[in-house]
């Protein structure tokens, strides 16, 4: 059985709202960088922008786990 292991990356965004840029200027740097390391990318978590619960994308990653 293949095992993995997960970290999450957050990048605070600023401006965000239901008129402002979409554009996160910090994804494809840390997409370069984890990938570097051996992590690939599993999952991006969108702010709720309509209703302003976070200014924050989470990024998840995955690797596996080497016994």
């Amino acid at each position: 059985m293949t095992k993995y292991e997960y970290k999450t990356i957050r990048i605070d965004q600023k401006g965000w709202g239901l008129y402002k840029s979409r554009k996160i200027p910090d994804l494809e740097n840390t997409l370069n960088q984890e990938g570097k390391e051996g992590w690939r990318l599993c999952e991006i978590v969108l702010p709720s922008a309509a209703f302003g619960e976070s200014d924050a994308v989470i990024v998840i990653f995955e690797r596996e786990l080497v016994e």
